[in-house]
């Protein structure tokens, strides 16, 4: 939402704390906070806390509200965005397709309610690195003062179905579909050299849906912070084409062709698994946002104490997506709930192998995911994020 509003502008704590007085001191206007079924902040016009319920406190982990005083929504959550921006909450560059954000806005701009869905992504240890909420901000004039009154609803778990009706249950019942039609190939098969490569595509296809089943696991594992690493001495070629066979053979992969740049004699500790897991999900991406005929590289790249990956692919990401595209469930495909993978993909990274990961997309280039991990393994104990 554009806005005429100094959106770098805070009140100072005298003013904070009149408003919080202006607020706290009408009986009813607090009665009525604490009756909210949800997470339910007040702000003052710059957007602030001056006022919260309960719910909110057990939320953050916080006793004393005095402490939440002057933050903004984001700067609560942890919101990566609000972290990176030098302003704080709401100023920086992502910010302008933050949903609790344009919610806020619009109702100070119209002095009516408004509802928006917010997928934040956060440092947080509680959350899996994501949140999703439904926003409500209601105008709200009390004592001489104007507040915005943000209600928060946690739809997560709904996301989180969502997914798995969207995707795992799609992307499972396509692959099933595939081996039900290789099963009658064979049977019907008289040719002994057909009949060995149905075989193999057969097993590909298997572990394919034991992939799929495995990957639903793990995530959920992951974002409640009960995921053991299996730390093992890996080797990069032979990932790099592990990966690309399994994709060769699934349908998103139809038409288009999968190119590896490999890394000869390149080798790294850390949890093949889950390195597999990542780059699958990268190159998947890849392939479906490459049209028919065009190539996706998966490659590696030596950098003395690392090992830099990369997924490229000729399409670019437009700019407002870009911004959103490591936010669970947000998706370039349509329809809610898709979003999983680039998620997944900073979620195992960062978390769990001590890694990073970055994108470019530009019309020189297409686009490039890069996966950066340490030869020497992750650095201690991952961060839990229970």
């Amino acid at each position: 939402m554009t806005t005429d509003m100094d959106l770098t502008l805070r009140a100072g704590a005298p003013e904070l704390a009149t408003a919080r007085r202006g607020f706290l001191d009408n009986i009813v206007a607090t009665a009525l906070l604490e009756a909210m079924p949800d997470l339910a902040l007040v702000l003052n016009p710059e957007r602030q806390i001056v006022a919260c319920n309960a719910r909110v406190l057990e939320a953050v982990g916080v006793r004393n509200p005095d402490l939440l005083v002057g933050r903004r929504p984001g700067e609560l959550f942890l919101c990566v965005h609000a972290a990176a921006a030098a302003d704080g909450c709401g100023t920086g560059e992502a910010c302008d397709v933050c949903g609790a954000l344009n919610s806020i806005l619009e109702c100070l701009t119209t002095k009516d309610s408004a509802v928006k869905e917010c997928r934040m992504t956060t440092s947080g240890a509680g959350d899996g690195g994501a949140l999703e909420l439904e926003v409500q901000s209601t105008y709200f004039a009390v004592g001489g003062g104007e507040y915005v009154i943000v209600a928060l609803h946690d739809v997560s778990a709904e996301k989180r179905r969502g997914v798995l009706e969207r995707t795992f249950f799609h992307d499972v019942l396509n692959i099933t579909t595939g081996l039900y039609s290789l099963a009658e190939l064979l049977r019907i098969e008289d040719d002994p050299a057909a009949e060995e490569e149905y075989k193999r595509e057969l097993l590909l296809m298997v572990q394919q849906v034991n992939d799929e089943i495995q990957a639903q696991r793990q995530l959920l594992a992951a974002e409640k912070g009960k995921l053991e690493l299996r730390l093992d001495d890996v080797s990069v070629d032979e990932t790099l084409d592990y990966v690309a066979d399994i994709y060769r053979s699934h349908s998103v992969s139809r038409g288009r062709t999968i190119a590896v740049d490999g890394c000869a004699g390149c080798r790294l500790r850390t949890d093949g698994v889950l390195l597999r897991r990542v780059l699958g999900n990268l190159l998947k991406n890849a392939l479906e946002a490459t049209p028919e005929g065009g190539t996706v590289t998966i490659a590696a790249i030596d950098q003395d104490d690392s090992i830099a990956f990369e997924v490229r692919n000729p399409s670019v990401i437009p700019a407002d997506v870009q911004k959103q595209i490591f936010q669970r469930s947000f998706s370039t495909k349509g329809g809610s709930g898709r979003g999983i993978g680039t998620h997944s993909v900073k979620l195992l990274t960062e978390r769990y192998l001590s890694g990073r990961v970055a994108f470019t997309s530009t019309d020189a280039t297409g686009t490039i995911f890069t996966v950066v991990l340490p030869k020497g393994g992750p650095g201690g104990d991952p961060r839990p994020v229970t």
